[in-house]
Parts: structure tokens; C-alpha cells; sequence
């Protein structure tokens, strides 16, 4: 079996439970806190395993309202299984462990993260386990995490009829893209070859956004919805740097370009040009 210890910092925690679930034929995430921007972060992974027919579960509280009726009905969505423990007479669930099985091998990652953006925009650090499910201490953190699923205080999630999981921008954030939308609605891309990329719609949900591409693909603006941006001001506003790399490809935000335009417009943040974009905290 292998040990390490991955971490927030170089992203390694990220791709160490990205890991776990992209070939697992089970897994069992059990976590405090559920958000929909951290299961935007491992949605490519979760979708997988739908299409897989694979089994996987969600433990999680809902005591200190951090998670979202919203979230757990976008968990729902991709096929999780949903359950809700909250022990009471003052007692706390607060676990942070995702596993998953792949024929015989198996990995565990057992830290101070949650279910949340905090994968990847939190100080957050972890030990990664990888070997075989009947190692001891993967073992053991299934059989853990097996006996809180069966508590007797354990409740089934079931979705609210019509609810649609849809986040929305972090208030600070919003107040200042209202600001800069009012003041001008047109961001040049940052780069060489900058190019328009004007604010349509504004919302607490999302922000449309036309460029010449879109003109001639859709024929009027895009839609960049508020999780995108709250990772990338999340990650940003912790670390003190993102690069337009580690927006697209670590994040995993698709329309990178528009978002770090935005963003380097806001009075916290400049963005500097090298081998590539690089936002920074001021």
C-alpha cells in the first residue's frame, strides 16, 4: 500500500479524489459539508460512474445549513445515493473521506476537506491510501464509514419536487461585478489578440456574456454561470494567484477567457502576462 500526503496548495488533493472515483466501480463519499461548486469539481468523475452503473454514496449533515438543499438535489441528479446524519444532543458529524473500489484495487483519501470548493480554494491537506480494499487501514475506514451509514439516526434525502440546484454568486463578488458591469459592460480579454466580451445579463446566478464567437454560433451571448466565477475568486482570493491554465484545466472552468477578463477588472486583483495569464490578489 501506498501513503501520501496531497494537498490544496498543488492541487494534488483535487486530483487525488478525482483518482479515487474516475475508475471505481464503488465509492462512498462521506463528508460534513456538501456545496454545488464541489461537486461541479468532480462532476466529470460522477457522471462517469452514472453511465458506469456504479454504486456510490453520499453521507453528509445538514445541522449547520453549510449544505445546500440545492446541492443535494444536484447530488441526487448524478446519482448518488443521499443520506442525512445528524446526531444531535450536541454532537457533531464532521468526517472529511472519500473511498472508492476498483476491482481489487482501492483508494481512500481521508483529510480536512469537504464536499465543497474548499478542494480547491481552502488551505485544506490530506493523506491519500492506495492498494488493495483489504489493506488494514482502507479496510478499516470502510467498515468506519459502513456503521455510519447504518446508524439508526440515519435519514434518506429525498429531492424536493421541481427545486433546481443552482448557485449563486458570493455576495462580496456580485456587489463588484455589478459595480464594474454599470461602469462599463464591455472586458477585453487579456493577452496578445484581446478581444470584447460584453456583459449582457447580470443576474445572482449567472452572467451572459457575447463575443464575436458566440454572434456567429448562437447568435447572441452565452451563459457563464456563478459557480464558475466563485471558484475562480475563491481559489484566487486564498492562494493569491491563478493562472488562466489552472482555471481551465484544474477548475475546470470552461469559459476561462471571459472569467479571468472579468475578474482582472475588479480592484482586488491585476493580471500579468508571461507564458501565460496569471491573475493575482493585490
Amino acid at each position: 500500500m501506498e501513503v501520501r500526503t496531497v494537498t490544496t496548495s498543488d492541487r494534488s488533493l483535487l486530483h487525488a479524489v478525482r483518482s479515487t472515483l474516475v475508475a471505481a466501480e464503488e465509492a462512498f463519499l462521506c463528508v460534513a459539508f456538501v456545496q454545488e461548486r464541489g461537486l461541479h469539481l468532480l462532476e466529470r468523475e460522477l457522471e462517469g460512474m452514472q453511465r458506469r452503473k456504479a454504486a456510490f454514496r453520499l453521507l453528509v449533515t445538514t445541522t449547520f445549513q453549510t449544505t445546500s438543499s440545492a446541492a443535494l438535489t444536484m447530488a441526487s441528479g448524478l446519482g448518488l445515493e443521499v443520506r442525512v446524519l445528524n446526531p444531535g444532543s450536541g454532537r457533531t458529524f464532521h468526517p472529511k473521506l472519500y473511498l472508492g473500489v476498483a476491482r481489487e484495487a482501492a483508494s481512500a483519501v481521508i483529510g480536512s476537506a469537504n464536499l465543497t470548493g474548499g478542494l480547491a480554494t481552502n488551505y485544506e491537506a490530506a493523506v491519500e491510501l492506495t492498494g488493495r480494499r483489504g489493506d488494514s487501514p482502507i479496510a478499516q475506514a470502510w467498515e468506519w464509514a459502513e456503521a455510519l451509514w447504518s446508524d439508526r439516526r440515519v435519514q434518506p434525502w429525498i429531492p424536493t419536487a421541481g427545486e433546481v440546484a443552482e448557485e449563486t454568486f458570493e455576495p462580496q463578488l456580485y456587489g463588484l461585478l455589478r459595480s464594474e458591469v454599470k461602469r462599463d459592460p464591455v472586458f477585453l480579454t487579456l493577452g496578445p489578440s484581446a478581444r470584447r466580451n460584453r456583459v449582457a445579463d447580470l443576474s445572482p446566478v449567472e452572467i451572459h456574456i457575447e463575443t464575436e464567437r458566440s454572434r456567429s454560433r448562437s447568435g447572441g451571448p452565452v451563459r457563464v454561470p456563478a459557480w464558475m466565477f466563485n471558484l475562480a475568486w475563491e481559489r484566487l482570493r486564498t492562494h493569491g494567484s491563478l493562472t488562466n491554465s489552472e482555471l481551465l484545466n484544474d477548475l475546470r472552468v470552461h469559459r476561462s477567457s471571459a472569467v479571468c477578463a472579468i475578474l482582472a477588472r475588479l480592484p482586488p486583483v491585476r493580471a500579468t502576462n508571461g507564458n501565460g495569464i496569471t491573475l493575482r490578489w493585490r
